[in-house]
C-alpha cells in the first residue's frame, strides 16, 4: 500500500523556492532542502524528483506569483502613475529587503543560465512576459498621448526590463534608497522624451 504524504506540496515547493532565493542553487544542499521543508529525502525525490527539478519548479513559482503583480499593467487608469507607482514599489521592495535577496530570476540568471538550457528558457519567457506587459501599458500611454517618447514600445519596455534589472542587482550591494530612486526617476524622463 503506497504511504500518504504528511506534508502540503505548494507549501514545501514555497520553503524550497525561498532557500533557492537565498543561497542559490550550487549552495543549496539537498540537505538543507530537506530541513527546510520539513520532509525527508524519499519524500523530496518522490514528489519533486531530484534537486534541479525542484529548482526549476521553484523558478515557475517565483514566476507565477510575479505574473500576479504584473497584472497592475492591465488596470484601467492612467498609465503613467501605474507605470510609475509600480517602479517605486519594486524599488522600495528591495530598499526593504533585510536579506539582500534581489530578484530570484536575475539571480539564477547570473548563477546557472550559461550551462543551464532549461533554467535559461524559462527566465527568458518570464522576462520576455514581463516585457510584453510593459510594452502593452507604454503602448497605450503612448496613443492616449501621455507618453511622448516616440520610440517604439517594444524599445522603452526593454529598456524599463534592464533598469529593474539594475535596480535588484545594485540593489544587493547598496539598498538604499538615495541610490536607486534616480534610478527611476531618471528612467521615467525617458518616457518625455521626443
Amino acid at each position: 500500500m503506497p504511504r500518504t504524504k504528511c506534508f502540503n506540496r505548494d507549501d514545501a515547493l514555497e520553503k524550497a523556492m525561498q532557500a533557492f532565493w537565498m543561497k542559490g542553487y550550487e549552495a543549496t544542499s539537498v540537505q538543507e532542502l530537506v530541513d527546510c521543508m520539513g520532509i525527508n529525502r524519499g519524500s523530496l525525490y518522490d514528489t519533486f524528483g531530484d534537486k534541479h527539478s525542484l529548482f526549476l519548479e521553484a523558478l515557475d513559482q517565483y514566476s507565477s506569483n510575479s505574473q500576479l503583480r504584473l497584472e497592475s499593467f492591465r488596470k484601467e487608469g492612467d498609465p503613467r502613475e501605474i507605470l510609475t507607482k509600480f517602479l517605486y514599489l519594486f524599488m522600495q521592495k528591495q530598499v526593504s529587503d533585510p536579506a539582500r535577496r534581489g530578484c530570484f530570476m536575475t539571480n539564477s540568471a547570473v548563477e546557472r543560465s550559461s550551462r543551464d538550457d532549461e533554467c535559461a528558457e524559462r527566465i527568458r519567457v518570464f522576462f520576455e512576459e514581463m516585457e510584453v506587459g510593459l510594452t502593452d501599458l507604454i503602448a497605450r500611454g503612448q496613443k492616449s498621448g501621455t507618453f511622448k517618447s516616440t520610440r517604439s514600445a517594444e524599445s522603452l519596455a526593454s529598456f524599463f526590463i534592464g533598469v529593474m534589472q539594475g535596480i535588484r542587482v545594485i540593489g544587493k550591494v547598496n539598498p538604499d534608497e538615495a541610490v536607486l530612486r534616480p534610478m527611476v526617476d531618471v528612467a521615467l524622463t525617458v518616457l518625455n522624451a521626443e
